[in-house]
């Protein structure tokens, strides 16, 4: 999805869903939801199908356009000159490194990679790999790679409430097509703070985002492209991540983190005990 399919109510639907929608602002919307069947339709179809996770983040991976992005880097760090003065009133100035220049415009780029929403042109989304040609467990490799943008910092500015998670939870049941409750994806430790719908080939993926003080955030995915056998919770690294995937007939599962060994498998089994149930 480019700017240009944004409607003119889905800058604050957008933030509405990932929890940045100031209270007030989110107070009114949810009357103006409750009352606009039309509005509602288009926060769904927002939470559910407008973030392509295999395009956005294949993307990232394989296509940029690196030649352009080292040119603009390029022309940027040129036009910087060695000293930037400041308050030349009391005549003193400070140096401005040039390293801090190209940190800003990376951290820049990275933002617009893994937004929303991207320019148009920017990123060519809909050249992706054939999937025939990719292992089962590509999916895993690609949640991980996308996990590592993931901080405490991320998920500690992320507001969180009951309803907020009942509301999210609600629309991932209807694109999994089986109930997802707050028992079923609660941890005794570890706060539940984002729950979030991707696609990956044409399949919904859900991801639940939790923050872990001791051990990092660490995240839940439920993959409704399952292999149709039923595994058992196993242990393995991916990334610089420690996973723990299973799945049933239908779906296919999967905890990552930087935990140890031992908590990443007793969050692994407690969570395949309650989707199960």
């Amino acid at each position: 999805m480019s700017l240009e399919d944004m409607g003119p109510e889905d800058a604050n639907l957008i933030a509405y869903i990932d929890g940045a929608l100031p209270e007030q602002e989110r107070t009114a919307l949810e009357r103006r939801l409750a009352l606009e069947p039309g509005l509602r339709a288009r926060l769904d179809a927002l939470a559910a199908g407008s973030r392509p996770f295999r395009e956005s983040y294949e993307a990232l991976d394989a296509h940029a356009p690196t030649t352009r992005l080292e040119a603009m880097l390029a022309q940027t760090l040129a036009a910087v000159p060695a000293e930037v003065a400041n308050d030349n009133d009391r005549g003193w100035s400070r140096r401005l490194p040039r390293a801090a220049v190209a940190a800003g415009l990376a951290l820049f780029l990275v933002g617009i990679g893994v937004g929303h929403y991207t320019p148009a042109g920017w990123w060519p989304l809909g050249a992706t790999q054939d999937a025939e040609q990719e292992p089962p467990d590509a999916w895993r490799t690609k949640v991980a790679q996308y996990w590592g943008l993931t901080t405490s910092q991320t998920l500690l500015e992320m507001p969180s409430d009951a309803a907020s998670t009942q509301r999210d939870l609600a629309v991932a049941t209807r694109r999994l097509g089986f109930p997802l409750t707050p028992d079923q994806v609660s941890l005794p430790v570890q706060e539940l703070k984002r729950v979030e719908l991707f696609h990956y080939d044409n399949a919904p993926l859900v991801e639940l985002a939790y923050f872990d003080e001791l051990n990092g955030p660490i995240a839940f995915c439920i993959f409704a492209n399952g292999p149709g056998t039923v595994t058992q919770p196993e242990l393995e690294q991916r990334k610089g991540f420690n996973v723990v995937y299973w799945s049933d007939a239908k779906r296919s599962y999967m905890v990552i983190g930087h935990g140890p060994d031992e908590i990443m498998l007793k969050i692994g089994n407690m969570l395949a005990r309650q989707v199960a149930a």
